[in-house]
């Protein structure tokens, strides 16, 4: 009769072998299922390709390793494309659901003819149970963004994105059709005139769409669901950018021309100082200045640190940002496709 320790030796090497087998198999119907997912990419008019692909990780991991990773979109009115040096997706033999990935080396990301270069990529994707992503979490180091289209370039040390899907699919207006996250670090933009902020910003952004998601966002959809009555809902937007302060929360919209319109309310420091330089720098007319500086005496109160701060509302409107009843500033047009 065979000893107890040989029906335990004999047990392991049965279930190492079977656990092998499973994780060949799961192996292959992955890179399968890769292949798939650039097959659907493709039909879409994206090119999604690489020019290797390989597979590792055994016991504990899935891993796949994409050498030279491309995805570029040349049709219709937004053309991008994303290139790297490499891709590597991790997962968990027991949950398979939850992607962790890293792309490391130069890479760059290109929209409409503006390049987004970055150092590293890493985060990651859950997927619901018909294989669509669900949430995404991504964090990109060490960014620069070229000028373009008389726009400023741009650095950052870190910019991190986030979206959520609700379980439930928006039924209209009032139900949640997406859940976004942005926090953007060591901000300085490249301008050869003097800005009336100094050294890096740091930014913060927590929000909602509300109803059914204008996919993709081109003037059609992003008309119907205004007429829907989607909103974005922020939660919270935070700037830091001395000598300014602000911390908002608020709804935004889209008007008849599809540009932003809404309402916020504010709690501002450092507005005192900006509006001087904003002056001095004319960027802002002296009579608006002058009504601004009435209207931020009679709202202002000493804050914790001792700097006068400011409770208000704020809205975009016409094409304008208000603080208060004073006008300051012309909000850049959104050129939608």
């Amino acid at each position: 009769m065979p000893s107890r320790s040989f029906l335990i030796a004999a047990f392991l090497v049965i279930l190492g072998t079977a656990y092998a087998a499973y994780w060949h198999l799961m192996a292959d119907r992955l890179e399968q299922g890769i292949e798939r997912w650039a097959e659907q990419q493709r039909a879409q008019g994206v090119e999604a390709g690489w020019r290797e692909l390989t597979f590792d990780g055994f016991p504990l991991q899935f891993r796949a390793r994409l050498s030279a990773p491309r995805l570029i979109q040349e049709r219709g009115g937004n053309a991008w494309s994303w290139q790297a040096e490499s891709l590597t997706l991790e997962a968990l033999p027991w949950q398979l659901h939850k992607i962790a990935f890293t792309s490391d080396g130069k890479q760059a990301a290109l929209l409409n003819g503006r390049e987004l270069a970055f150092d590293r990529a890493e985060g990651t994707l859950s997927l619901d149970g018909s294989g669509r992503i669900a949430e995404a979490d991504a964090t990109l180091s060490r960014l620069a963004l070229a000028p373009g289209a008389g726009l400023q370039g741009a650095t950052a040390e870190t910019l991190r994105l986030a979206a959520r899907l609700p379980e439930e699919a928006p039924r209209g207006h009032t139900d949640p059709g997406l859940f976004v996250e942005a926090d953007l670090s060591g901000l300085a933009i490249a301008s050869r005139q003097a800005l009336p902020v100094e050294g890096p910003a740091d930014l913060s952004f927590r929000a909602t769409i509300m109803g059914a998601l204008p996919t993709p966002p081109d003037r059609a959809r992003l008309a119907a669901w205004r007429d829907a009555g989607g909103t974005l809902e922020i939660e919270s937007l935070s700037l830091d950018w001395a000598p300014l302060s602000l911390d908002a929360s608020g709804t935004l919209a889209l008007d008849p021309a599809l540009q932003p319109v809404g309402a916020l309310s504010a709690t501002l420091s450092g507005h005192g100082p900006l509006l001087q330089k904003l002056v001095a720098m004319g960027w802002v007319r002296p009579q608006d200045a002058s009504i601004a500086a009435v209207a931020f005496g009679l709202l202002e109160k000493p804050g914790s640190d001792g700097r006068p701060t400011l409770n208000a509302p704020v809205t975009v409107q016409d094409g304008y940002l208000y603080i208060g009843p004073a006008r300051l500033a012309p909000v850049p047009r959104i050129v939608w496709r």
